[in-house]
């Protein structure tokens, strides 16, 4: 009688064996059981699964490895198809929006960037009939091999009910339900489509380019238009009951700020880059050409509140990896951090790693990843054999 393998243990083995094999710049079916655990029929049958969707191709003949006995034919090389499918993504910072193309691998092939009205209403219908078809068309993709547009706005957005819950740096001051905006681009381009917070991308991007494992924890903070966090516990992007996880503009240090809840926050008040750019005269959008004594003065005005709001969330979360990005982050550069890590060495009792960002395309690869893992996880739950 044939034994019966439950439905999600066969797609949780296909998922195991996919991202070995995106992983890894080629591998092999002995290797993949090798590192997996799975037996060799088992894993044979997933990779021809993965052959027969395209996901996987053949590149030739490898050699034996260690364990293997080197007579018969050599092992035939397995690796990821890249440029099977691509994903669309977009990342607003202020009144400019990235947007790339991003392959299987997670790996921007063409990107650009360009001024824009940051307002939703103006935004999507953009995206919707301009932009997607531009940005292909400028890398060489055609609309067929489109599968997924992904969009990531300073928003608190709701994805099961298609709300924006709030988002004043882009207009939206009450919440604002988009699925009528979302079904248009799923419509014209037959992809996948889907909204983030700027924030939640980030942190994504970044946990998944500085290799963390699927335990650990990061808190990506954000400095710009507007102030934000991104945070992962445990290997899980953490949302919260109010889709508000990570608006650590609203925190305070001081009583002045109470009974204002529908203005800024308070620390965004204080240290977003339109405040700074305002009290110090300066234009972050031409960073490198501030005067060494101008940026002295930055560093000394942000450092602590940055110190502080690290030391706060560091301590309610005990999670001791801190990224920092955003654009006053990316002009200040190397010897904010430094200052930021002395006050937060001075008043933390934990340790604590804080670096800066590996890439200012953090964004673009997080958004770009959620939309294909969802992708993947569709595809690899069809049923084939």
């Amino acid at each position: 009688m044939k034994n019966y393998v439950p439905s999600h243990l066969k797609d949780m083995n296909r998922q195991i064996v996919y991202q070995i094999i995106k992983e890894k710049e080629t591998t092999s079916k002995a290797e993949l059981a090798k590192l997996t655990g799975i037996s060799s029929p088992t894993v044979i049958k997933i990779v021809n699964f993965l052959i027969e969707k395209k996901l996987v191709i053949e590149v030739g003949q490898g050699d034996f490895s260690q364990s293997e006995v080197s007579v018969g034919r050599r092992p035939r090389m397995l690796k990821l198809n890249t440029g099977l499918m691509y994903v669309a993504a977009f990342f607003l910072e202020g009144d400019f929006l990235s947007m790339g193309v991003v392959d299987l691998a997670e790996r921007i092939i063409y990107k650009k960037s360009m001024e824009i009205t940051p307002d939703f209403s103006f935004i999507m219908p953009e995206i919707l009939n301009r932009l997607v078809m531009q940005l292909l068309e400028e890398a060489g993709i055609s609309e067929s091999q489109l599968f997924g547009i992904g969009i990531a706005l300073p928003v608190a957005y709701d994805e099961n009910k298609c709300t924006i819950i709030t988002a004043p740096l882009i207009q939206v001051n009450e919440p604002l339900v988009i699925r009528d905006e979302i079904k248009k681009l799923e419509d014209r381009y037959d992809a996948i489509v889907m909204i983030e917070n700027d924030a939640n991308a980030q942190v994504l991007g970044e946990f998944q380019r500085a290799g963390y494992s699927e335990k650990e924890d990061l808190i990506f903070i954000s400095i710009g238009t507007g102030l934000g966090a991104g945070i992962v516990l445990n290997g899980q992007l953490r949302r919260g009951k109010h889709h508000m996880c990570g608006e650590i503009g609203y925190i305070c240090f001081l009583g002045d700020n109470i009974e204002r809840k529908k203005n800024a926050g308070w620390l965004e008040s204080q240290i977003s880059y339109r405040v700074l750019e305002e009290k110090f005269g300066v234009d972050f959008s031409n960073g490198s050409g501030l005067d060494s004594d101008t940026k002295k003065k930055l560093i000394e005005y942000v450092a602590l509140p940055i110190a502080l709001c690290i030391n706060n969330t560091t301590m309610l979360l005990d999670c001791g990896n801190i990224v920092l990005g955003g654009i006053v982050i990316e002009v200040l550069g190397e010897e904010l951090l430094t200052e930021v890590k002395r006050h937060v060495d001075q008043m933390s009792v934990i340790g604590n790693s804080i670096r800066l960002q590996t890439s200012s395309d953090s964004g673009l690869i997080g958004i770009a990843s959620m939309v294909t893992k969802k992708k993947i996880i569709d595809l690899l739950t069809l049923e084939s054999d």
